[in-house]
């Protein structure tokens, strides 16, 4: 079906089409009624769909796109991984002493030989 790793990031249009034809699974939707729903241009709906095709995510039948009902789930488990991962590190803290350029510079000794 697909390669790990998941091959569509969040903030994209992918992301974005893949979720709306996941929610909406029961149907098929031309790229321009995909545009109309999401946050997708119409310029960009048709490429974006094309793509998802060609990387096998959704299936295309008289110009509409619609997911697999077998594979529904799964995809639906991979967004909501993605969505996992995007909220844990965003929450994550700025101010952590290992985000810092130079944190190790730091860091005393643990060579006991040194004075």
């Amino acid at each position: 079906m697909w390669e790990d790793p998941f091959p569509v990031k969040p903030d994209t249009n992918e992301y974005q089409a893949l979720s709306f034809l996941v929610t909406h699974r029961e149907y098929g939707f031309t790229p321009d009624v995909i545009a109309e729903q999401t946050e997708i241009s119409e310029s960009s709906a048709s490429n974006t769909m094309e793509r998802l095709f060609e990387k096998e995510l959704v299936e295309r039948s008289d110009g509409a796109y619609y997911v697999d009902p077998d594979r529904a789930d799964k995809l639906k488990y991979r967004l909501e991984s993605l969505d996992s991962a995007v909220q844990f590190f965003e929450s994550a803290p700025s101010d952590d002493a290992y985000t810092k350029e130079g944190w190790e510079d730091e860091l005393p000794s643990i060579d006991t030989t040194e004075n």
